[in-house]
């Protein structure tokens, strides 16, 4: 994949892989992309523990039932992908998978693209049925601390 003026600048995953396969073999590159992934374990590891404790306390106040079992995650290797692949092949997955109602849950690392899937997964599910209401885990966290 070569980095042009028009990869540039359509800032999506086709954009950051030519990038990395660019910079694949730079010693610079390598150090920063290291540096930068660790920062983001780390962002995340903080959020995942505030996270928790808004789960807890909803919880302790009744606002999540303490039977309630997820169902497993579903995997989706998102390397080298563009956000509407990722998004069909959640929809395909749900469309298998699923009753009459249907709740999606993105987990990930910071940067991996969740929110382009979201407004990919948005774009495809618009007027296609009832309402349906996005949320995130920032959103999700704040209301739970404020139950």
């Amino acid at each position: 994949m070569t980095v042009t003026l028009d990869c540039l600048r359509k800032q999506n995953a086709e954009t950051s892989n030519a990038i990395i396969s660019h910079f694949a073999s730079n010693s610079s590159f390598l150090r920063l992309s290291d540096a930068e992934g660790l920062q983001i374990r780390q962002r995340d590891a903080e959020d995942s523990e505030k996270l928790q404790k808004g789960i807890d306390l909803a919880l302790e106040k009744g606002v999540l039932s303490k039977d309630f079992v997820p169902e497993p995650y579903i995997k989706v290797d998102v390397l080298g992908k563009s956000a509407e692949d990722v998004a069909n092949e959640i929809l395909d997955h749900v469309a298998k998978n699923s009753g009459s109602s249907k709740v999606i849950v993105l987990v990930g690392l910071s940067g991996t693209g969740k929110g382009t899937t979201v407004a990919m997964l948005r774009k495809k599910l618009e007027g296609g049925g009832p309402i349906v209401t996005w949320s995130n885990g920032n959103i999700f966290r704040s209301l739970t601390l404020l139950a």
